[in-house]
């Protein structure tokens, strides 16, 4: 059986022992926190306005310090930073901006104020154990930075302009004939964003460190590649002289005109220009209009005009007998046409191209000239000529008739004549040439310029060239006219012309009358309304030869004699022409000196 008598006090035993060891520990428990107390309180009347100890600012120990002296403390340590907080890096250029022109400031107020309120407040025994953990382990208070990034940007704006080049394109223009291709140029821009961002991150250390300042590349927007095409096509353009080359008009034996390259690059002109995808691009123009102005001249030269037509005055209602042929002339459109394409290739001679150019007298215009009146005739006697003679005669006068002479130009009765030879009528005849009998084509010919000449004069007309005969002629003084009232020609040297200064067109016919033995010359027109009158004054006289001449005639046999002309003697004579016209009048002077002329006959010399 078991002993329950001892076991209760052992129990209270244990229980005594247990309270005795509690109260124990509330003593020391007590006797510690009057000792922190005490020394809290000591603390606190010690550090009164101070930082407690072991208290650091982002580093900097500012134990026992006031906020003043902390403040300074923090100035001082990060004093280098805030002078110059990056080393602002590109290439060689270095930049060392300070605090204020990055936009940044310490943010010192709240670190300062929290150090110094750290183990102040909260309750007594909160601070006597945040104390005690200070005072064991210490504290780093954080020190915050500011960043006003926009004025970060302004300062990286500002140096901007000295690192960043802008892009150039590459280009082309013309100086005077020489191509000038610019070359590409690939600029380079700040990143400002990015080097903000770099700048921001670098500067959270508190501490200077270098930053690169980010840049990119530019890419121009108009390559080398893009424009060589069109410097290419300039230098072809203005590699060699254009020869041109004409074969009609005044060019019937060939004309040759050269332009420089200088006068090539006159027409042409480089521009940029907007493409259509909307990016930059050349073009090169060329000037029709300089092209066409050089071309004008050289139309001119080689512009053959149509022929006139022959034309019957018909009693008034004009018919064309024979129609004119057509001209030739320059076709300028396709002539600036052929100098483009020229301008793109090597060759650089073009034959200039022609055109028909229609007669300028046709059957749908002719009613237009104004040729409503006849004003002016002249009018000869050919009696007692040889058959030769009245065959050149009546030669001459068809190439006289139906002849057109446009206002304002002068008549060339040489260039009207055309070629004295068989194919145009006319034949051989005898004629005393420089005072000797010799065989010419178209002898008698002067009669009929001889008639033209008095057309001419009637028709108040100006004579810009007129010869009169070396010796006296009886066919011209039959009707009663006056001595030197004559023209003699001689092709190609002496010719006889007049200038058609009626303002309108005249119509030139002739008439050969056989029966009897006249030859007139009719001008038709527009009235002109002028009078004309003449008179005549003898200057000198002197007396006829008194040896005979003999003119030699194989187509007569011998045995042949004929006396053609009656010995005279020579003469000074003066023609007066008077012009009228509106009451006022003008006088004009033909003179005439006439050699002694001895009789002459024509001798047979034929079989």
């Amino acid at each position: 059986m078991a002993d329950d008598g001892p076991q209760p006090r052992r129990r209270i035993s244990l229980f005594r022992h247990l309270i005795e060891w509690l109260i124990l520990v509330l003593v020391i428990v007590a006797s510690i926190t009057a000792a922190l107390t005490l020394t809290l309180l000591f603390t606190e009347r010690q550090y009164e306005q101070r930082i407690y100890p072991n208290i650091n600012i982002r580093g900097v120990d500012v134990s026992g310090m006031t906020v003043e002296e902390a403040r300074a403390e923090v100035e001082r340590a990060y004093g280098a930073f805030l002078y110059n907080p990056v080393e602002l890096q590109f290439r060689e250029q270095l930049w060392y901006p300070a605090a204020d022109e990055l936009g940044l400031r310490l943010v010192m107020d709240d670190a300062l104020d929290e150090a110094l309120a750290y183990g102040r407040g909260a309750t007594r025994l909160e601070n006597v154990r945040m104390a005690a953990t200070v005072w064991q382990e210490g504290i780093d208070l954080p020190l915050h930075l500011e960043i006003d990034q926009q004025v970060m940007q302004q300062y990286l704006l500002g140096i901007a302009a000295t690192i960043e080049d802008p892009p150039r394109d590459a280009a082309l223009w013309l100086q005077g004939a020489t191509v000038v291709q610019q070359p590409e140029h690939w600029g380079r821009q700040v990143l400002i964003d990015e080097t903000v961002a770099d700048m921001t991150a670098t500067v959270q250390e508190l501490v200077r460190r270098p930053v690169v300042v980010r840049t990119r590349e530019v890419e121009p927007r108009l390559r080398d590649a893009e424009v060589a095409p069109f410097a290419d096509e300039l230098r072809l353009m203005l590699s060699e002289p254009i020869v041109l080359n004409g074969s009609t008009g005044a060019c019937v034996q060939g004309c040759q005109w050269q332009w420089s390259i200088d006068e090539l690059a006159s027409w042409l002109s480089v521009r940029r220009i907007v493409g259509e995808d909307g990016e930059p691009t050349y073009a090169i123009s060329l000037d029709p209009t300089e092209i066409r102005n050089l071309l004008r001249p050289l139309a001119t030269a080689v512009r053959e005009e149509g022929t006139l037509p022959r034309v019957a005055w018909n009693g008034g209602n004009l018919v064309i007998t024979a129609p004119g042929a057509n001209g030739q002339g320059m076709d300028v459109d396709q002539a600036v046409a052929d100098i483009r394409s020229l301008l793109a290739h090597e060759e650089r001679t073009l034959a200039l191209p022609m055109v028909a150019i229609p007669p300028p007298v046709t059957a749908s215009n002719l009613a237009s000239l104004g040729i409503t009146d006849q004003v002016a005739s002249g009018i000869s006697s050919f009696a007692n000529s040889e058959q030769y003679r009245i065959t050149n005669i009546r030669a001459g006068a068809r190439r006289m008739h139906g002849v057109l002479i446009p206002p304002g130009t002068r008549f060339s009765f040489n260039d009207q004549l055309g070629s004295v030879d068989a194919a145009n009528g006319f034949v051989e005849g005898l004629a005393i040439v420089n005072n000797r009998t010799q065989q010419e084509w178209g002898g008698g010919l002067c009669q009929v310029s001889t008639t033209v000449f008095r057309a001419a004069f009637f028709g108040g007309l100006p004579i810009n060239e007129r010869h009169a005969h070396a010796f006296r002629i009886s066919w011209y003084e039959e009707l009663g006219e006056p001595p030197g009232f004559d023209a003699a020609i001689f092709t190609p040297y002496n010719d006889l012309r007049f200038t058609n200064d009626t303002g309108h067109w005249l119509l030139m016919e002739s008439y050969v009358d056989l029966s009897r033995q006249r030859l007139s010359v009719a001008l038709y027109g527009t009235p002109t309304g002028r009078t004309v009158t003449y008179d005549h004054r003898v200057v000198a006289r002197t007396p006829a030869p008194t040896a005979p001449v003999y003119v030699n005639d194989p187509t007569k046999p011998v045995g042949y004699v004929r006396q053609s002309d009656v010995a005279r003697g020579g003469i000074e004579i003066e023609l007066y022409r008077t012009i009228t016209r509106g009451g006022e009048s003008s006088r004009q002077t033909f003179e005439t000196e006439f050699r002694p002329w001895p009789n002459i006959y024509v001798r047979g010399t034929g079989r």
